[in-house]
């Protein structure tokens, strides 16, 4: 999902979600879910091409979603921040290959999702030098969780 803010009438704004409707992201469930529990209804909605993607545009005055704009890019930054350590966690399990934990692949998805929200901590995020996030763990520390997590799967 992405969010679009532009300009609109005298000192006012609008608000576009704009979501990919051909590949969703991983938030994109989790903020339709948070307007429908707010009872927050679009002014506008249509479907359209973006960047040669099919999107569905969700367009709200800036002052009626405003307030909600911080729990929405909450849930964003959330989603973001499982896919970098879920990525970084499965290259310190694969660079693991000569102690490989006896993990089903079944076991192992659950496994690195457990992993990912127990390292879900602002400590475990850097920016790089172009200003994105990245998610920075300790190898050997995630290995040890792994085989910690790994004798109580079933």
């Amino acid at each position: 999902m992405f969010i679009r803010v532009e300009p609109a009438d005298f000192f006012m704004y609008r608000v576009i979600l704009i979501f990919d409707l051909e590949r969703p992201d991983s938030e994109d469930q989790a903020v339709r879910d948070y307007l429908t529990e707010n009872e927050l209804d679009a002014k506008y909605q249509s479907n359209g091409e973006l960047d040669d993607r099919q999107c569905e545009f969700l367009q709200f005055g800036g002052c009626y979603l405003g307030k909600h704009l911080d729990s929405i890019g909450g849930i964003q930054r959330s989603a973001v921040e499982i896919e970098l350590l879920t990525e970084e966690i499965e290259t310190h399990l694969n660079a693991a290959a000569a102690q490989p934990l006896d993990l089903s692949a079944e076991q192992r998805s659950q496994a690195v999702a457990t992993l990912a929200k127990d390292f879900q901590q602002e400590e475990s995020f850097q920016t790089d030098e172009n200003g994105n996030l990245v998610a920075v763990l300790d190898g050997d520390a995630v290995r040890e969780a792994a085989r910690k997590l790994a004798v109580t799967l079933p």
